[in-house]
Parts: structure tokens; sequence; C-alpha cells
């Protein structure tokens, strides 16, 4: 028989969902508490979790996290969804993005969490106690304030064909345009593996990461539908909601590392890509203007690949980071 689940003072039901805050520390003034959405299923099943907003002003994760709670009914729910919407809660009411503002740290790399660490490593402590007492994991991002994005789906390959085979397919079925095989050798060396979406699959959790929302600060429809409609797509493929999951309309094109390009000089820099495009080695991706007007350089790929990313900023200082390319692109 279906039991109730219980996450600290938190408790639904069988057929029932429940919203509550979890206490994880305090400020001179206040608690400061994990928000926890559970929605228990009516029959038996797996248990999945939903978090979103360690990067606390990538809002279509957020939104679609707080969507995805109130809009699933539990009577058609088999097994459970507990969901964290905002894993960053100081960043996300401050309007502070990436990092945490107790440590300046960026909380999703502070992993694993420590009792007795900084502020987001004992964040971390916490929200491992829910990530690994589920059966999968998903991990809701977007664009920060200083980025732009193209829509893209991350999964960690462990070597573990059991996991690796379902973490693959979740990421297939989330629906995004390109798909990146995180290793340690691949984009592993920019992007930390320090990470939940890492320690999950190593303990046998699938998995993965959706990366949807344009960025600036933006909360695009469009993007948090891609994030709702992707998980209920993996839902479905998880028997969780009935129905049968959707193979993805568009074309999907899977990666698996990544090249920063920098500028040698400082000015004002110009784009003249945009995100997705296919790009080959030594071409032309933009330029820099110095503050007389004259262009002072050509910024140039060292890759072929496609743009993954933009930062886009006008203002440049040398060395400052403008694209990163996904390398080894290829059809899926």
């Amino acid at each position: 028989m279906k039991g109730s689940v219980t996450i600290s003072d938190i408790t639904a039901a069988p057929g029932e969902k429940k919203f509550g805050y979890m206490k994880i520390g305090e400020s001179p003034a206040f608690d400061i508490s994990l928000p926890i959405g559970i929605v228990n299923g009516s029959e038996e099943g797996p248990r999945i979790c939903l978090i979103a907003g360690s990067h606390p002003c990538e809002y279509p994760g957020i939104d679609a996290t707080i969507r995805l709670y109130q809009e699933t009914n539990p009577s058609e729910l088999k097994g459970t969804i507990v969901t964290v919407p905002v894993v960053n809660i100081l960043g996300f009411d401050r309007y502070i993005s990436y990092v945490c503002p107790i440590d300046g740290l960026n909380l999703s790399f502070q992993v694993p969490g420590k009792l007795d660490g900084n502020f987001s490593q004992l964040t971390n402590y916490y929200l491992e106690k829910i990530v690994y007492e589920s059966n999968y994991f998903m991990d809701l991002h977007g664009a920060e304030l200083n980025e732009l994005l193209i829509a893209y789906t991350i999964f960690y390959k462990t070597g573990s064909e059991k996991v690796d085979s379902v973490t693959a397919e979740m990421a297939r079925l989330a629906g995004t345009p390109f798909i990146e095989q995180r290793t340690e050798e691949g984009a592993g060396k920019y992007w930390p593996t320090t990470t939940l979406f890492v320690g999950a699959p190593k303990r046998g959790i699938p998995s993965i990461v959706v990366e949807s929302g344009v960025g600036l600060g933006s909360y695009d429809e469009g993007d948090i539908l891609n994030h709702v409609n992707g998980v209920r797509n993996i839902l479905k493929y998880l028997k969780m909601l009935p129905g049968e999951p959707t193979k993805p309309a568009i074309k999907q094109r899977m990666f698996n590392d990544s090249q920063e390009v920098r500028v040698k000089h400082g000015g004002l820099f110009y784009p003249v890509v945009k995100l997705g495009d296919i790009v080959k080695r030594s071409q032309k991706l933009g330029f820099v203007k110095n503050l007389e007007g004259r262009v002072v350089e050509d910024v140039i790929s060292s890759e072929d690949g496609f743009v993954h990313m933009i930062i886009p900023k006008h203002v440049v200082n040398t060395t400052d980071v403008v694209f990163y390319i996904g390398k080894n692109v290829r059809d899926l």
C-alpha cells in the first residue's frame, strides 16, 4: 500500500500535495529556508526530484517548477514528485546572479555538501538528502543575467550502461535542439563536475540538467513551456504519468566539448553570429572597436562547432570571454 512522503515537517499523504519550507539556517533577522513541494501520487511508483534556482536569476526553470507542482494532479500520478523551486533562496530574494550572497560562491559547484562548511555547502548538504533519496533527478536552468544561451540539455556519462542509457533518453525527451554529453575531459574543464547532476548518476540516479531561457533576466513563456513540456514527456517515459512520451519533432544534435573565445583587445564588442549558428574554424564571429571607432580586432573561431553561448558584453577588456563554441557536433 502506498504511504505518505515526508521531508522535514512537510508530509503529503497518498493522492495529496503539500508545500512548505525546510529551515537550513538563520540570518540575524529571519530563518533561511528552502521551499519544498511534494506531489504524492495515488499509486506506487518512483520518486523524481525537480530543482531550480541554483542560479537565482534563471527564471524560466523556477516558473516551470512552480507550475509543475501546481498543475500535476496526484490522482493521475504514479509515484512522487518532489520540487525545490528555488535553491539559492537568498540570491533570488536579493536579485544576485550566479552566487550565494553569504559566501559569494556558485552554489551549484559546492558539492558535496557539508554540515560544517560554507553556506553553499550547507545548502547542498540538505539538498543532497532530498536528491539522493530520489530515483530520478532533474535540474532546471537557463541563462543568467549576463548570458545569452541556446536551449540544451546536459547529461553526465558515468560509464554505467544501465544509468547512461536512461539519462541519454531523458536528455533526448527533454526536447531541446542540442544535447551535451558531459565528461571530465570535455566541457568539464570549464564547468566543474562537482555538481549534483554528476554526483547523482554516480550513485545510480539518472539525472539531467535542462537549460531553457535566453537570459538577461527573461521569463519568456516559450522557455517556461519548454521546461514544463519536457518534464511531462519524461514523466510519461518513466510511467509516472499516463500516455506515451512524444519523440521531439525538432532536429537534435549532440556535442561533448566547448571552447571559450576571448578577446585580445579592450573596446566595444559586436557579435556577427547568432545563437545556434554552425561555425567553422577561422570564421569571423565578431569584432572589437576602440573608442576612436577603429576596428582593433576581428574575433575568430579556433574550432568547428556551433554558437553555444554569447556573453552579451558591449564593453570588453583584454581576455574577456565573449563566446562559447560547442565542439564535436553530430546529428542524433
